[in-house]
């Protein structure tokens, strides 16, 4: 069993602590935050691997929409210890592609000598809000991206 810390990306503090089997794979992952947070069980859904800074890596999703010939890992075929395993361990969880709930997920601890086998949330903190914050994502320097950059300035 693992401790982990889910929390949602908005003003307002919205945060689980759960206790999780870390054999359990990410699917069974994502049920959990579904109960946890309350929030639509038939929404698609996508774990994200993370670095230091939270940029975002590889994606997990729920089922595999990619072309034929792709390769994708979906989130039944990897375990929650795979990806979880320290406390530099980081995941983005993002849950219906509309609305775009947003989650940073970390590795708190793990419970050695637990007796407990079962998925339990031992902290709560916040409410769900009604919406989806809307997050703006900038960069420091404020300018417009621009794709092409320098290249015709010749």
């Amino acid at each position: 069993m693992i401790k982990l810390r889910i929390t949602l990306e908005s003003k307002q503090d919205v945060i689980r602590e759960i206790e999780i089997n870390s054999d359990l794979n990410l699917e069974q992952f994502h049920a959990e935050i579904i109960n946890c947070f309350g929030l639509d069980k038939f929404e698609m859904a996508s774990f994200y691997m993370t670095d230091s800074n939270l940029d975002l890596g590889q994606e997990i999703p729920l089922f595999d929409t990619s072309e034929k010939g792709n390769t994708v890992v979906i989130m039944n075929e990897m375990a929650i210890s795979s990806v979880l395993h320290s406390e530099d361990s980081t995941l983005i969880y993002v849950q219906d592609f509309l609305k775009m709930w947003r989650f940073h997920i970390q590795y708190v601890q793990e419970l050695k000598n637990c007796k407990n086998t079962e998925t339990i949330c031992t902290k709560s903190v916040g409410e769900m809000p009604k919406d989806a914050p809307n997050l703006k994502f900038e960069t420091m320097d404020k300018k417009e991206f621009n794709p092409y950059g320098d290249a015709f300035e010749d």
